[in-house]
């Protein structure tokens, strides 16, 4: 596709869908949602991310997908059922970026992002993000900042890239398009994965992702052994709320980098 600045890109709609609703974490279930004044269950963040992503690679497609980024941050929650539409303007072209944002049917601004395609990729160091044993249940980090600091170590998250599996979770993020049909994997399982680190390394309760910053590297390869590994890089209280933001980066075999994501969220909501 040829860009040109502030060109917009074809907007994708799509009626979103709380996959979450029989998860532990209760946020993304009507009566736990409402304990803390929301209208509904939320549909997840990784979702959010994932409809935010469509216009990039109906675009840009596999060359984003391998070394492009993105920052996306959640700011209205959505809910069951919504129809929202994600939009795309380019703002620059050398490199290129995109403003992103995601409105429901009300208009609402749900989420915001800036996609870039890097005319070369930042330096990742293998020996920032180490390896260390996931803890198990009872060793958890409590879910609270007052039991993390900054450079804190999370337990690495270990698993093959099987995306024969992924249909399910294709399905949960609405996206039939085919390219992940044909040995690509989905960019928002990567922040799928980010969730499954924190809640492998806090003693979650009801808990909100709240931005994920990801830059591409590599496409990760089928069947291939993947490693998410990283390090809380900050903690905040913020309106009564509780956040932790690591930074966080997949690598394949003989530590190939697949990506990194900076990684936020509330991990105890006021009471």
């Amino acid at each position: 596709m040829n860009l040109a600045l502030g060109h917009n890109l074809p907007p994708y709609k799509v009626v979103a869908r709380n996959y979450g609703a029989a998860h532990a974490n209760k946020i993304h279930s009507d009566a736990g949602a409402a304990e803390h004044g929301f209208a509904g269950a939320l549909v997840p963040g990784v979702a959010m991310y994932a409809y935010l992503t469509r216009p990039l690679v109906d675009a840009l497609g596999v060359d984003w997908l391998a070394r492009g980024s993105l920052s996306a941050k959640f700011i209205h929650p959505v809910y069951d059922g919504n129809v929202v539409r994600a939009e795309a303007s380019v703002t620059s072209l050398e490199p290129l970026s995109l403003d992103l944002r995601l409105l429901n049917s009300e208009n609402q601004l749900c989420a915001v992002g800036v996609a870039a395609m890097p005319t070369s990729l930042p330096t990742i160091f293998v020996n920032a993000y180490p390896p260390k044993t996931l803890p198990d249940e009872a060793h958890r980090w409590p879910a609270t900042i007052a039991s993390v600091q900054a450079g804190d170590a999370f337990g690495s998250l270990e698993f093959t890239l099987d995306l024969a599996a992924q249909s399910e979770f294709l399905e949960n993020m609405v996206d039939g398009s085919t390219l992940y049909r044909s040995g690509v994997c989905h960019p928002a399982f990567w922040i799928a994965q980010a969730n499954e680190i924190f809640m492998q390394n806090f003693a979650l309760g009801m808990w909100i992702h709240t931005a994920s910053e990801t830059q591409h590297y590599a496409l990760a390869r089928d069947g291939e052994r993947l490693a998410m590994r990283g390090r809380v890089v900050e903690t905040a209280e913020r309106r009564g709320h509780e956040i932790v933001t690591a930074n966080l980066a997949i690598f394949g075999e003989a530590d190939r980098a697949i990506a990194t994501i900076k990684h936020s969220a509330i991990i105890r909501l006021k009471s």
